[in-house]
């Protein structure tokens, strides 16, 4: 647990002395392939809280594809949707972000992962980051649609797995609890319905991101 939290600060206290630099500047990226997954630090509230029970300071990810002479970040935030990828790029914390890619994904796999995603477009952002409802989280959609290529991204967890024992991940739980459908329908309090959230399932960024089958083919965070 310390270890996490040190991890956690440093990567802060990095992000936050050097990443000035990259406020205007925009990142200079190689070539990117259709499928290729990009992470970032969001902005948005419940960052800090991902990145906290995560430690890491990717918290938000999407897949690249080509559309119309353009790239763009297929995403799940407020729905699932279409983003162009330099609006996501200046988007994210001081524009970081960082690319992987699967080295052995091939055209028809790759054809998948899309028309998979794309299935997915319009469905609403899942606050609850689970897998037994409809709304879709952002390591999610990747998952889901790689997952429709026969490929296994990341490692599955259960909440409990994470670093929970944070005031901004218990902060939000709480912020969120009582609009959570199980805890609802067995009309749970608070205690009952966060040892019933810690025995959920997911999938994070870092996971992904940490997979053997990915390469970085670019990053311009500072560790």
């Amino acid at each position: 647990m310390k270890t996490k939290r040190a991890f956690i600060g440093l990567s802060l206290a990095v992000l936050l002395v050097f990443g000035w630099i990259a406020v205007h500047a925009k990142p200079d990226l190689p070539p990117l392939d259709d499928g290729d997954l990009i992470f970032q630090t969001s902005t948005s509230s419940q960052s800090l809280a991902i990145l906290m029970a995560t430690a890491s300071t990717y918290t938000h990810m999407g897949i690249i594809r080509h559309r119309a002479g353009q790239l763009v970040v297929i995403e799940a935030a407020g729905r699932v949707r279409e983003t162009p990828l330099d609006a996501w790029i200046a988007r994210g914390l001081f524009k970081r972000v960082a690319i992987y890619r699967d080295p052995a994904l091939t055209p028809a796999q790759v054809e998948t992962v899309l028309t998979s995603a794309g299935g997915l477009y319009g469905r609403p952002y899942d606050i609850f980051f689970s897998f037994e409802n409809d709304a879709i989280y952002c390591s999610e959609l990747p998952y889901r649609a790689y997952q429709a290529a026969g490929i296994e991204l990341g490692r599955v967890q259960t909440v409990s797995e994470l670093n929970m024992d944070n005031v901004a991940v218990k902060s939000l739980i709480r912020k969120r609890w009582q609009s959570h459908a199980p805890c609802k329908e067995n009309g749970f309090g608070f205690d009952q319905c966060y040892a019933a959230i810690l025995q959920q399932t997911l999938i994070t960024p870092v996971s992904i991101a940490d997979d053997k089958r990915l390469r970085l083919v670019f990053s311009n965070y500072p560790l």
